[in-house]
């Protein structure tokens, strides 16, 4: 048995009109009604931030490997080591902040974490041939999944590029509609 529909006219005292119907005195929306605000693609940007969320990962796991080498009574800590603890440490944070974002379904959220992604992955590729690393020494150690190192960065430039896209189409792909079903009120 369905209940009584509302009668037409005013609500009952103390009662706000429905959000999305029509205003008491009548036509028009509610004012308690706000217009949809476009959010990012949900799939997407759940994906995306899932991928971030494995890239900073893969930056953690290069900046502790650092900090073990440097770790090392023999060893200390050089320019190099403190480079790539800061930019692994400062990276990671970056991304899982853009992530949360990301999770939100904010389209701003989105285009940063793409943003970020594409930031890193020149920047790993750029700045040590910047400190007159060979090209193609370099290439093999991002790509040669040699040593732990090399395993971590290469991980992380490659989750980068796949975080980038998906939160570039996460970014692009916007959604209007509302993000939760509107209760039912009698």
């Amino acid at each position: 048995m369905q209940p009584n529909p509302p009668p037409p006219g005013f609500p009952p005292y103390g009662q706000p009109p429905m959000a999305g119907g029509p205003a008491p005195w009548g036509g028009g929306p509610s004012p308690l009604a706000a217009p949809p605000r476009p959010r990012a693609n949900a799939a997407a940007a759940a994906t995306a931030g899932i991928l971030a969320l494995i890239t900073a990962g893969m930056l953690v796991w290069f900046a502790l490997y650092n900090v073990d080498i440097a770790g090392q009574p023999d060893v200390g800590w050089s320019s190099l080591e403190v480079q790539n603890v800061l930019g692994g440490v400062i990276g990671a944070v970056l991304l899982v902040v853009a992530a949360g974002f990301t999770f939100a379904r904010k389209i701003p959220g989105a285009w940063t974490l793409c943003v970020v992604c594409v930031l890193f992955t020149v920047v790993d590729f750029v700045s040590p041939l910047l400190r007159g690393a060979d090209f193609d020494a370099h290439v093999k150690f991002l790509f040669g999944f040699a040593r732990s190192n090399g395993v971590a960065i290469g991980l992380s430039i490659i989750f980068g590029v796949l975080t980038a896209i998906m939160a570039a189409v996460a970014g692009s792909t916007k959604s209007y509609g509302p993000t939760t079903a509107t209760p039912y009120r009698p």
